[in-house]
C-alpha cells in the first residue's frame, strides 16, 4: 500500500471515531398567517438558521433573509411567547433591540429610529435553541414570489 493509500485509511478509522451525534430540539413558529409550523433544528442553531426549514424564512428585510454581519442591524425581531428552550437574552442582543429604536447607524449608513419594543421581543438572529418547547410569533417570512421577479426576469 503506498503512504497515499495508508493516509487515506488512517484518516478514514480516525473519522469514524470522531462522530459526533447532535441533540435536535423542537421549536414551533407562529407564522404570520396564524399557522403553527414545528421544526426541529440542532441544539444551539438560532431561530434565524432553524426557520430555514419553514416553507420561508424568517424576513429580516435584507436580501434573501440574510443576516447582517454583526447582529447589529435588530430586523429579524421576533415575539418569544414560550421562552422553555431557548436561550436568555444577553447584552449585545438587548444593545442592537436598543440602537435600532435610537436610529443609530449601523454598516455606516444612518437609519430611521425603529419601532419601539416589548418584553417578549427578540431577534431570531440571536436566540439559541437548547431544549424542546421554545414557541416564537413570526411577524414576516421572505416573499420567495418577489426575489424571483416575474416571467420576463424583472
Amino acid at each position: 500500500m503506498s503512504r497515499f493509500g495508508l493516509r487515506k485509511k488512517l484518516r478514514s478509522l480516525v473519522q469514524q471515531t470522531k462522530k459526533t451525534s447532535y441533540q435536535t430540539y423542537s421549536v414551533t413558529y407562529i407564522l404570520p398567517d396564524g399557522s403553527r409550523q414545528v421544526v426541529e433544528a440542532e441544539e444551539r442553531y438560532n431561530l434565524l438558521m432553524a426557520s430555514q426549514s419553514l416553507p420561508s424564512p424568517i424576513g429580516t428585510g435584507r436580501r434573501a433573509g440574510g443576516t447582517c454581519p454583526d447582529g447589529l442591524c435588530a430586523l429579524c425581531r421576533v415575539e418569544v411567547l414560550n421562552s422553555t428552550g431557548l436561550s436568555e437574552m444577553a447584552e449585545h442582543e438587548q444593545e442592537s433591540l436598543d440602537g435600532y429604536v435610537a436610529g443609530t447607524p449601523h454598516e455606516g449608513r444612518e437609519r430611521e429610529p425603529g419601532e419601539p419594543y416589548g418584553p417578549k421581543t427578540r431577534l431570531a438572529c440571536q436566540v439559541r435553541i437548547i431544549g424542546n418547547g421554545g414557541v416564537v410569533q413570526v411577524p414576516a417570512l421572505v416573499d420567495l414570489d418577489a426575489l424571483r421577479g416575474d416571467a420576463d426576469g424583472t
